[in-house]
């Protein structure tokens, strides 16, 4: 990718808190169309913890220099890969690195069970 991409990952306190990660972990961006607050939700996961956060989709709240979900919600299948780059007190800032789909052992059975979790 010529061009880097960075977003913000905010929430995590309603996770497992910021302390589940650590700059230069592989994160899998996952969209979440069935999201009742955002159609364009990305959330953050990292097998086999699961959920850590969302991708911050409000311009008014995105760092400056970082996308919003919806800037690149479209330019990836149903999920990616990212890598924590920055880490401060209540967000972590990550880079896109690649925008195709990930094929990583058992992700669409991990995506699949907590979308059917989400709905019920």
């Amino acid at each position: 990718m010529s061009n880097k991409i960075f977003a913000a990952l905010m929430g995590m306190e309603n996770y497992h808190g910021a302390e589940a990660l650590h700059v230069g972990d592989t994160l899998y961006l996952v969209k979440d169309p069935d999201n009742r607050l955002d159609h364009q939700a990305i959330k953050v996961v990292i097998p086999p913890i699961g959920e850590v956060g969302y991708i911050v989709n409000h311009a008014a709240t995105v760092p400056h220099g970082c996308w919003t979900g919806a800037g690149f919600y479209d330019a990836f299948y149903q999920q990616t890969c990212a890598k924590v780059r920055f880490m401060m007190k209540d967000m972590v800032i990550i880079e896109l690195i690649e925008i195709m789909y990930v094929p990583v052992s058992q992700m669409d059975t991990f995506i699949t069970e907590w979308q059917f979790r989400e709905k019920a």
